[in-house]
């Protein structure tokens, strides 16, 4: 194994988990526009996704840093080809940090609240396009793979979150409904997803092995959502989403070999990195565990709010 394939598979394990974590917090806007008319959903999206605003990025700023550190040639290229839509992604996360961030300091009615399930929508959609145009050798971000692989990442967090917000509802002691209204959720958006994903991967050609792992696990993953078997079904839906990142990868063509930095930048960025996950994973998984025992939430900050000024007047 050489020292770019190293550097290859570490870049799409930091993205593997910006997909599974961020992407699931990012999908849950979505829920939380449709959830319009039910406060008890709302209230697990809030919490389940308040500690997270910043730390999920983590994991796409370590692929960026390590795709500069071993690649930077093609890192450069692929930023000047695709600037519109990696500035619109970024414009999407800074929206979505503003309006929640304003939402939870409001004292008053939430008058931006409705804006955060579209703003959540366009961070993955411009990412996905831009993942499916370099895999594809699309001419465009907007062409049909990459407006079709915009598409399927969209829809793939969305079901993440559904999938993971069935636990955070039962660990959070809500109503029965509301475990429920998810469990459907992750139903519809799999089954969804799964006949989206299939034909699109027989039209563009994808022939890596990991597409049928993905069908079997998103087909278990089913199975286990209507079986309540709901911590399995995050490893499987884990597994069935990460399958199809892992083996869009394999079509792209990039000359990895000819790009990569030397061997002792190499060394050097994989000692930095190895250091940094000490104190990073560590952390992040002390969040996860943590994630919504403090019942961080934008009614509760709102009410803190309301009762801080009530008590100075």
């Amino acid at each position: 194994m050489t020292h770019a394939d190293i550097a290859f598979g570490l870049i799409l394990a930091a993205l593997s988990a910006y997909l599974l974590f961020g992407g699931a917090d990012l999908g849950a806007g979505l829920w939380h526009l449709l959830s319009r008319d039910r406060p008890g959903d709302r209230r697990v999206i809030e919490r389940a996704t308040g500690p997270f605003r910043g730390a999920d990025h983590a994991w796409l700023a370590a692929g960026l840093l390590m795709a500069w550190a071993a690649f930077p040639s093609i890192l450069a290229d692929l930023l000047a080809a695709y600037r519109v839509p990696l500035a619109l992604a970024a414009a999407g996360l800074v929206a979505r940090a503003t309006v929640q961030g304003l939402t939870r300091a409001s004292s008053g009615p939430p008058r931006l609240e409705p804006l955060l399930g579209p703003v959540s929508q366009l961070t993955p959609f411009c990412l996905g396009a831009v993942a499916a145009a370099v895999s594809t050798g699309a001419p465009s971000w907007m062409s049909v793979s990459g407006v079709y692989g915009g598409a399927l990442t969209t829809m793939l967090c969305a079901y993440l979150a559904a999938v993971r917000l069935i636990w955070d509802a039962r660990r959070f002691g809500e109503d029965q409904d509301v475990p429920l209204h998810f469990q459907g959720y992750a139903v519809v958006s799999g089954v969804a997803t799964g006949l989206f994903a299939l034909p699109g991967a027989v039209v563009f050609g994808v022939r890596s092995p990991l597409i049928l792992v993905s069908a079997a696990a998103g087909l278990l993953s089913l199975v286990l959502v209507l079986r309540r078997r709901h911590l399995a079904v995050r490893l499987t839906s884990a597994l069935a989403v990460v399958s199809v990142l892992w083996g869009g990868a394999s079509m792209a063509d990039l000359d990895l070999a000819g790009s990569v930095a030397r061997n002792g930048a190499l060394d050097a960025a994989f000692a930095v990195l190895a250091v940094g996950a000490v104190v990073l994973v560590p952390a992040v998984a002390w969040l996860y565990v943590r994630r919504g025992s403090r019942g961080h939430s934008y009614g509760h900050g709102r009410a803190h709010g309301m009762a801080h000024r009530a008590r100075r007047a």
